[in-house]
């Protein structure tokens, strides 16, 4: 499974290199390449890295500083067309950093438990990672993002507190 958390050794220095490697090879390469694809990298490793804000922010200036290259190359172009060109590359990689920042916001929303847990057949505890037996709730609960609330069932109900039913 792919995980999307934030990786602690992930910081702004690195999206911002990666940012102006690709930026340093696309102007390299004059205008003919479109290495601008590659703009998804450090939007991407930006979003998951500090937020959807910050991928928008890198989003809407990689292509506005691409843009300016356009000074120094010396093209037959409109300026039109070269500024719808970053327009839909700024739209493009804001839409990109809004859906990964969705799926970081859903798969921290979901912890799943896994695997066979041991679980007492008499008093229903389990025994966690370190040998110890811990209540069924308490160990849910630690594991995953369910609360509980105690209530019973009707055929308990009857058992324990026959003198309450109709």
């Amino acid at each position: 499974m792919l995980s999307l958390r934030p990786p602690t050794r992930i910081r702004a220095g690195h999206w911002m290199l990666l940012s102006a490697a690709v930026l340093a090879i696309d102007y390299a390469t004059g205008p003919f390449i479109q290495f601008p694809i590659l703009f998804v990298f450090p939007v991407a490793l930006a979003t998951i890295a500090h937020g959807q804000r910050t991928g928008m922010v890198v989003a809407t200036v990689l292509p506005l500083l691409r843009l300016s290259f356009f000074l120094h190359w010396q093209l037959p172009a409109s300026w039109a067309l070269e500024i719808v060109d970053t327009g839909v590359d700024v739209v493009i990689l804001i839409a990109t950093s809004a859906l990964l920042d969705k799926m970081v916001r859903q798969q921290q929303e979901i912890q799943v438990l896994e695997g066979m847990l041991p679980i007492c057949s008499f008093c229903k505890r389990i025994r966690d990672e370190e040998g110890h037996w811990r209540q069924l709730e308490g160990y849910i609960s630690a594991h995953s993002g369910a609360r509980f609330s105690h209530t019973f069932c009707p055929e308990c109900g009857l058992k324990q507190y026959p003198d309450l039913s109709d």
